[in-house]
């Protein structure tokens, strides 16, 4: 899974709870779990019902925004945008008229949690513009994300949720601006961010293993590989079936150069992919051709072919191809030619 920039937050559903704050209902816990595993069509009919009841709060509109975020992932597409952006919308306006015409004085842990879910309405749509290559919009839906987020830690520090994305931005704005991090005004916060998520995780906040996710990832793009395996075990023994999780594990094993580990698995993904009832083929394509990459790399001609061949015999919808998918395609053409030409001049 792809981190475009430092100023995305791939933010999961997520709250806090407090004296002061009602503790999360179970729905909440549900929609993030089969929003996890991929069960889409089931979460938004869960958020649809609340909202049927007469649920207009900022909560369902902010986890259905982030069951469509999650699902515009999984398939590669933009297609629920318009759904997404009002919804985060609804949540901004509805947080911004609680914030300024409070009913009544507001404590400083509900402050916070509506400075949390109007940041986190920001850093979503902060990542969408940047989906869509509006990097000026990003760029300032992300200022307005971190601002509210270090806003409401600092009206109630155990809103531990919310140092999530601080963490992940922090980390991503260093990364992606590395090549500046000389400069003396502009610090090195990778492990300030990393420190931050983790803080999260050990507080056992709502997001615990979305947080971990996160983590996963950018572990291994600061090269800290075992720790990263650490969490990515964790990871598919609380969601077993689910791709996210799978996908986060055997891009583990690819990392750390542990080949036949990494096939396992991949190959593992492939069966969590072929049972997934919202499977997206687009999935498919790319594990295999991650295979193919993988067996490559461990000289076996034979099985990267079979793999090339696998992908390339296959025909797919236009309504499931991606941009992604095609440079997938290519790739996959590209080792194909290798591998054959490698065959064949062992065979002379």
């Amino acid at each position: 899974m792809k981190i475009v920039t430092g100023i995305i937050f791939l933010f999961a559903a997520l709250t806090s709870a407090s004296d002061s704050v009602p503790a999360e209902p179970g729905w909440i816990r549900q929609s993030i779990d089969l929003t996890i595993n991929t069960r889409f069509t089931e979460a938004e009919s869960l958020l649809t019902q609340r909202m049927a009841a007469g649920d207009s709060s900022i909560e369902v509109c902010f986890y259905y925004a982030s069951v469509l975020n999650s699902k515009m992932t999984h398939y590669e597409n933009l297609a629920d945008g318009p759904r997404f952006t009002r919804l985060l919308q609804k949540v901004i306006a509805k947080s911004n008229r609680q914030l300024h015409y409070p009913q009544n004085p507001l404590s400083d842990k509900q402050r916070a949690r509506l400075y949390f879910y109007r940041g986190s309405a920001y850093g979503y749509l902060a990542y969408f513009a940047g989906q869509n290559g509006s990097w000026y919009r990003a760029m300032n839906d992300g200022f307005e994300a971190i601002d509210d987020l270090r806003a409401a830690v600092e009206a109630d520090s155990t809103l531990y949720d919310a140092y999530l994305g601080i963490g992940v931005y922090y980390y991503w704005k260093s990364t992606k601006l590395k090549f500046i991090l000389w400069l003396p005004f502009f610090p090195d916060r990778r492990e300030e961010g990393i420190a931050l998520i983790k803080k999260s995780i050990e507080n056992d906040a709502v997001g615990k293993y979305m947080a971990m996710h996160q983590l996963v990832y950018i572990l291994l793009d600061y090269g800290k590989y075992d720790e990263a395996l650490e969490y990515a075990r964790q990871l598919v023994q609380k969601y077993p079936r689910s791709v996210f999780m799978w996908w986060a594990y055997a891009h583990t094993f690819y990392k750390r150069k542990e080949y036949p580990k990494a096939v396992r698995a991949y190959n593992k993904l492939l069966s969590v992919i072929d049972h997934d009832e919202e499977r997206n083929s687009m999935q498919w394509l790319h594990a295999h051709v991650m295979l193919a990459e993988i067996y490559q790399r461990m000289g076996d001609s034979e099985n990267s072919v079979y793999h090339c061949q696998m992908v390339l015999s296959r025909e797919y919808s236009e309504n499931d191809m991606t941009e992604r998918g095609y440079q997938r395609l290519k790739k996959a053409r590209t080792i194909l030619e290798e591998e054959q030409q490698k065959i064949a001049s062992k065979g002379r």
